[in-house]
């Protein structure tokens, strides 16, 4: 396990919670709606009744699930962090893929995880550091690297040693952060073979030393 952090309460919107597959469906319906918003026009073309249009939905049935436009952004934004987290751990462990090393398998799927609607992302986490969502921002690069030092033998380079706790907070933050912020740049090499070249580099190259 990783360094404990200290603790905080989940940030939950007020919002009524899907029971029903009618439910989950009006709510992904404003979540994309949301999304397609966002992609097109920003923060600043973002309304509840555009949204409720958009999704097929009445004003008070969105109102129902949703307090305000914010609480729908702060929703959107966990979820994409769960989603995330939930890609790159699936790939870690995927032994069935095609693709046979799992640092490769790993960082590819966290750049397509940034990568989709990138502009919409962007606004998300911007929303969910505002609202003092910090920690919550973290919480699933500790639980991908719980999972790494779970699986070490399984998903780690042949040769590699398991980290420490510290080595594994450095290299976990590095490839995070350096995915994150071509993300917010916008660049062209985003999706390149050539960066996720370089990033499988840095990680077997962290992970050898002292090997």
């Amino acid at each position: 396990m990783v360094a404990k952090r200290r603790g905080t309460q989940p940030l939950h919107s007020k919002r009524r919670i899907p029971q029903r597959a009618g439910s989950a469906v009006t709510v992904e319906a404003i979540y994309e709606a949301t999304a397609r918003i966002l992609q097109a026009s920003g923060r600043e073309g973002l309304n509840t009744n555009l949204i409720a249009e958009k999704a097929g939905v009445s004003i008070g049935t969105l109102y129902g699930y949703f307090p305000n436009k914010h609480s729908i952004l702060l929703d959107m934004a966990r979820r994409e962090m769960d989603l995330l987290r939930d890609r790159v751990a699936a790939a870690l462990l995927d032994e069935r893929s095609e693709e046979r090393d799992p640092v490769r398998r790993a960082i590819g799927a966290l750049v397509k995880g940034y990568g989709r609607r990138g502009k919409v992302r962007r606004i998300l986490m911007e929303t969910l550091f505002a609202h003092g969502g910090s920690e919550e921002m973290a919480r699933p690069v500790y639980e991908i690297a719980d999972l790494v030092l779970r699986h070490h033998q399984l998903v780690l380079p042949a040769g590699a040693s398991k980290p420490s706790q510290i080595g594994m907070f450095v290299i976990t933050r590095a490839v995070d952060s350096v995915i994150r912020t071509a993300t917010y740049e916008a660049v062209p090499f985003l999706e390149s073979r050539e960066f996720e070249d370089e990033l499988v580099r840095l990680v077997r190259g962290y992970l050898m030393i002292g090997a």
